[in-house]
């Protein structure tokens, strides 16, 4: 009888856990690329491992194909991996608070500023209706513009490395971070862990020397967090390793997709991309899943960039397009002390992949360009630098994490 990893899930576990370390080493211990995939394997073999040691999964995960879910999970992995080994992280990025300035961005404070002031006016709008009722409930209480500002939220705190340049951009980037956390709080919304987790990330790829690593100690503050915000969104009791659907997801597309509905072979990609023509609005994946799953029904399910890519492709499709996405992760970590946009773009790219991962690609793109045109608009208004006029190195802090 032929071996069949698919219906091996634990060789898919332990082959899967051996990504993020063998990337820590290959790369030197503030390579990000490897940090990003202990969360990967959180979020998506979380739940496996869950399963296999008889603890709670997602509602409707079908447990017949978890090993053939974590085998597409094992390909991702290897897709990471593959790409991470073939771009190695460069060990010298120099911090970009550390390089002479060539123009000031007098709208980086002005923009924080409004985006703090418009979270706390909701806050004090909404008061003690956020301290009762479920997610939805206290997303409700927020307005219409809730995603919009946590959409605005991510791109403002991708600017952490322009905000620190001046004392101004520095005092509006902690009251807005402290705003946006309280925000989310408030609203049950888990989005600025990713935030919080991208920044610690990029703060230590530019540190240098040789200590123990602080995202794995950050990692677990978050995971903590995450787990306690769960529960407390409406999740009932949440476990460390039954995080998010993706394992829900994942083997319900497996079960539907071909059997039910042919593969979309770059359908949903190219769907993700009209969605971003004004006016060309596509059904996202999110929806496509309610409509065949529980038809009518108001919850949502999200969806996992795995799912999308055998809903594609099949399995074959799953690590190209995790190497693809590595790809773009490393060149421009790779440049961020090269310029302001690629610092920016490295965090944004950071947050939206992970947001991402347990969504779909029309999401991680519209997060992207957004930002891409966010930044555009605060550099169009910005201010030459005299080489007299740039401050020292010296006259800036190290960071704010120190």
């Amino acid at each position: 009888m032929p071996f069949d990893l698919a219906q091996e899930p634990w060789l898919s576990v332990g082959l899967a856990a051996v990504a993020g370390p063998v990337l820590l080493f290959a790369g030197g211990r503030r390579d990000p690329l490897g940090y990003l995939t202990l969360y990967f394997f959180l979020f998506g073999f979380g739940p496996v491992v869950s399963y296999l040691t008889g603890g709670t999964i997602y509602s409707g995960t079908n447990p017949q194909l978890i090993g053939r879910a974590a085998l597409g999970l094992l390909l991702a992995f290897a897709g990471v991996a593959g790409a991470g080994l073939l771009v190695r992280q460069r060990r010298d990025v120099a911090d970009p608070m550390r390089r002479p300035a060539e123009r000031r961005l007098p709208l980086v404070p002005a923009v924080l500023a409004a985006l703090a002031l418009y979270g706390l006016g909701v806050l004090a709008w909404g008061g003690g209706a956020f301290l009762s009722g479920t997610k939805l409930d206290r997303v409700a209480v927020a307005g219409p513009l809730h995603y919009d500002y946590l959409l605005l939220q991510m791109c403002a705190c991708a600017l952490y490395f322009v905000a620190y340049e001046t004392s101004t951009g520095r005092f509006a980037y902690r009251l807005n971070l402290a705003v946006y956390i309280a925000y989310c709080l408030a609203t049950g919304e888990r989005d600025f862990i990713f935030v919080l987790f991208a920044l610690v990330l990029h703060r230590e790829l530019v540190r240098g020397g040789r200590r123990l690593p602080r995202p794995v100690l950050w990692g677990a503050a978050l995971l903590f967090g995450a787990t306690a915000l769960f529960g407390l969104r409406g999740g009932g009791q949440a476990s460390v390793l039954n995080q998010g659907s993706v394992l829900f997801v994942d083997t319900w597309v497996m079960t539907h997709v071909p059997s039910a509905e042919p593969f979309q072979h770059g359908l949903s990609y190219l769907h993700a991309l009209l969605n971003l023509v004004p006016g060309q609005p596509q059904e996202p994946l999110s929806q496509w899943l309610v409509d065949r799953y529980a038809p009518g029904s108001s919850s949502g399910y999200g969806f996992s960039l795995t799912g999308e890519a055998y809903l594609n492709f099949g399995l074959l499709g799953i690590p190209v397009l995790f190497a693809l996405l590595t790809l773009v992760h490393r060149w421009l970590a790779n440049r961020i002390d090269r310029a302001p946009v690629y610092a920016y773009g490295s965090l944004l790219f950071t947050v939206a992949w992970m947001y991402g991962f347990r969504g779909e690609s029309a999401s991680l793109l519209k997060t992207c360009l957004y930002g891409a045109v966010f930044y555009g608009v605060i550099r169009l208004v910005s201010v030459r630098v005299t080489p007299e006029a740039a401050p020292r190195a010296e006259e800036e802090p190290a960071c704010a994490w120190s």
